[in-house]
């Protein structure tokens, strides 16, 4: 029996475990990683399947601000157990995740990922919109979703984590 359900307190470590296993150090050393940097996971989104009473997948989200402090999320690290790839466990936590983000209010979800798979779920490049991330690296493959009609009008400016350190950084730009 396969559940997705919101990550419990209790499931933190296991969600570690199974990102690191499933994606490496990308979990630590890369943009998405450095954009969550002293964040915590947005609570009530983040989202884990189970089967048989064993943590197989897992999708969170995590604040950050859009240039001048419009508020979004940023998705990932979506890390499915690679004994369990190709079952559909990606399309379940995807859907289930982003259809409670936007049942909660939230109005935009940025992503680092190939655009060939994210754009099934509605997700566009973000460059065209005058959205980046800090550095050169991965801007690319930054990939946005409106959440809301009109959400993305008017937006531009680089992804920083929503934390007081990245308020201060705008503020100095």
């Amino acid at each position: 029996m396969i559940s997705i359900i919101e990550e419990r307190p209790g499931d933190q470590q296991a969600v570690e475990t199974l990102a690191r296993l499933s994606l490496g150090n990308r979990t630590t050393d890369s943009p998405a990683a450095r954009m969550r940097a002293g964040t915590r996971p947005v609570p009530g989104i983040c989202m884990v399947a189970i089967e048989n009473d064993v943590l197989v997948g897992t999708l969170r989200f995590w604040p950050i601000t859009i240039g001048y402090g419009t508020k979004a999320l940023q998705l990932g690290p979506l890390a499915i157990h690679p004994d369990q790839r190709g079952r559909g466990f990606s399309r379940l936590l995807m859907r289930q995740g982003l259809e409670r983000a936007q049942a909660l209010g939230h109005r935009i979800v940025v992503l680092i990922g190939d655009a060939a798979i994210y754009a099934r779920y509605g997700f566009e490049a973000a460059l065209p919109h005058g959205i980046t991330l800090p550095g050169e690296e991965d801007r690319n493959r930054l990939q946005v979703l409106a959440l809301a009609p009109g959400a993305l009008e008017g937006l531009h400016g680089v992804c920083l984590p929503d934390t007081v350190a990245a308020a201060n950084k705008r503020r100095s730009a």
